[in-house]
């Protein structure tokens, strides 16, 4: 989910509050935003994003919403992510078993160069990177295989529930599809921007996994996994 008057994100901060409450009556309790990190130092950033999440916390209160938020992100796969790595200055996604996730980007026309090495890299150091919406990728789209490697050297993929279930048309949904049923995909998430275009929607996706992979697995997919990441930011999720 995106931040109010960041990047993409809802243009105020009645539209953010309005996004969560659309969340909320999708079965959404907890949220994780993942605004973007590209081109920029990382500690800087995270700074100024968490004045703004205890301000969204409170307008959350006030409109009497019980839903909970926390702030990670969607780092470019860069030389910042890289710096940011080695300073520690992560705003991370959660935990993978004993590994810290960071949910990372790539362009969205081909693979970057000497990435596996770079996943190899940030495993040896305990961290588990996370691909955002890998499906919009078009050399994914054109040959879904070609995240064999990755996946096999650590890699997770977090795709758009929206685009499994059609929302982001063909050749994303073909992708997801693909992805879904060689077994790559490690969770489904809404990636909500706005009440429109992309809207905070889980279950036509959950819908769609379940017609490739069952029922139990679907609710692992945008529930169980999601949890257990996401714990790191929510305690009571543990103990769920």
């Amino acid at each position: 989910m995106r931040y109010p008057g960041v990047d993409n994100g809802p243009a105020s901060w009645s539209a953010a509050v309005e996004l969560c409450v659309q969340a909320a009556h999708n079965g959404i309790a907890h949220a994780v935003l993942t605004p973007h990190f590209r081109g920029k130092p990382y500690a800087e950033r995270i700074a100024r994003l968490s004045s703004r999440l205890i301000r969204l916390r409170e307008a959350l209160t006030d409109r009497g919403l019980a839903m909970e938020v926390a702030l990670a992100g969607e780092c470019r796969f860069d030389s910042f992510l890289h710096q940011a790595i080695q300073s520690g200055d992560l705003p991370w996604l959660g935990r993978w078993d004993d590994d810290y996730v960071v949910l990372i980007e790539f362009s969205d026309t081909r693979l970057p160069a000497k990435i596996v090495p770079a996943i190899e890299w940030m495993r040896a150091r305990r961290i588990r990177p996370m691909l955002a919406h890998p499906e919009r990728i078009r050399e994914v789209q054109a040959m879904p295989d070609v995240l064999a490697p990755l996946v096999a050297s650590g890699l997770l993929l977090q795709v758009d529930a929206d685009a499994l279930a059609g929302g982001r048309g063909p050749y994303a949904q073909g992708a997801a599809r693909a992805l879904l049923q060689r077994g790559w995909v490690g969770v489904l998430a809404s990636n909500a921007h706005d009440l429109v275009r992309q809207p905070p929607r889980i279950e036509p996706g959950r819908i769609a996994a379940a017609e490739i992979v069952g029922e139990a697995l679907s609710w692992e997919l945008v529930a169980h996994r999601p949890a257990r990441i996401a714990a790191m930011h929510f305690p009571a999720l543990a103990q769920a």
